[in-house]
């Protein structure tokens, strides 16, 4: 895939001078949903889906942009960077862009082509993949000197102010940050991480893709952020925290909040504290420990934070019924993507092709299957 970006990237800017290629993987949160932007720990992987960028610098002041998946081109003045309703693709670029700008580093102009192998919408993070990956390539091209939690803030900045979405920044961090055959537990308060090795042996991850179209801008995840700042204000009155997942007995504000807004809350309180026993239990080798988080984390996104669907709760249910299955769960924002899985690798093909079946005579279209490896963060060359 790098050598057909590479390609493209000739192709439509021509050969003329050296250049530079930074790759970015996709991320898949074993545990600790919707906690990221409350201080939360979470636990994710990068897995090997990635975005690919290919790009040098130019002095016309133009910023010309390829994105190779959709085959599409988009160009604009390096010194008027503005949001564009009618190219989305091209908002994730420009707002990484822009923070530079804002940092005060010049940007006499840049032509990039991307594209990669991570499902758009499947909740994989690829535009957390992208913002990082573009991230790294102006910073290699101008040789920026900025930390590596100092562009992930970057990368998520360009996603709440210009993107227009609220996320946390457990996607930005795992996929620049991740390291192979391991887990990344990050405090997201503190910002505080610890790469986990993964005990796997004969069992291994399985993505599951809903193919369940989904926009996140426009979705719920907005909805639930402002719902939870609401309790937030609310419980601050009460006690001095900075996040719900300080609050030490959410239950003592059953009767305080409103019923939608407290279910919203406890579900942040005790996913915070099971993604700690989960990491126990990994530590432990404890995978069947660790598979029952995984199903207890789903019902709450189900049932308290109700991000779920009736496709990711197909899956989850029917994987729970099933011999070899240790745990399943949605991962990402919600309301479609995929399933995590943990299961053991002799039974996959036996349950992809089960599931399948049933999966389609039930919603009209089989889910995609995606074998991954915990792999290593971003990564730049000089071409």
């Amino acid at each position: 895939m790098e050598n057909k970006i590479e390609r493209d990237f000739r192709g439509r800017f021509g050969d003329k001078e050296p250049f530079y290629s930074a790759t970015t993987p996709g991320r898949a949160n074993l545990i600790g949903e919707h906690i990221d932007y409350q201080g939360g720990s979470v636990f994710p992987i990068a897995v090997d889906r990635f975005i690919v960028s290919a790009g040098r610098l130019k002095n016309d002041g133009r910023i010309s942009l390829f994105s190779c998946n959709y085959s599409e081109s988009f160009e604009a003045p390096a010194g008027s960077i503005e949001y564009q309703k009618e190219v989305p693709w091209a908002n994730y670029v420009l707002g990484v862009l822009a923070e530079f700008k804002t940092l005060g580093h010049p940007l006499p102009g840049i032509e990039i082509a991307f594209g990669g192998n991570i499902p758009i919408g499947s909740g994989l993070s690829s535009s957390a993949a992208l913002e990082v990956c573009i991230a790294e390539l102006f910073r290699s091209l101008s040789g920026i000197e900025i930390s590596p939690e100092e562009l992930v803030k970057l990368a998520r900045r360009a996603e709440n102010l210009f993107v227009g979405v609220n996320c946390g920044i457990m996607d930005q961090f795992s996929v620049y940050l991740a390291k192979e055959k391991h887990a990344l537990l990050l405090n997201c308060k503190t910002l505080a991480y610890e790469n986990i090795p993964l005990p796997l042996d004969n069992m291994n991850f399985l993505l599951v893709d809903t193919r369940k179209e989904r926009k996140l801008s426009s979705s719920v995840y907005n909805k639930r952020v402002k719902s939870v700042e609401k309790s937030l204000e609310v419980i601050k009155k009460q006690e001095s925290v900075d996040f719900l997942t300080e609050v030490e007995d959410i239950n003592r504000y059953k009767n305080v909040l409103s019923a939608e807004n407290f279910k919203r809350a406890r579900h942040i309180a005790e996913e915070n504290l099971r993604v700690l026993d989960a990491v126990k239990k990994l530590r432990e080798k404890n995978m069947d420990g660790f598979g029952k988080l995984m199903y207890e984390s789903h019902k709450s996104l189900k049932e308290l934070y109700e991000v779920s669907c009736s496709e990711l709760d197909f899956i989850v249910d029917f994987s729970n019924n099933f011999e070899g299955v240790k745990g399943a769960r949605l991962t990402g924002a919600g309301m479609g993507g995929c399933c995590i899985i943990l299961l053991k690798k002799d039974i996959m093909r036996r349950y992809e092709k089960q599931l399948a079946a049933l999966y389609e005579k039930k919603f009209g279209f089989p889910p995609e299957f995606y074998e991954v490896a915990a792999v290593d963060g971003a990564f730049y060359r000089n071409k």
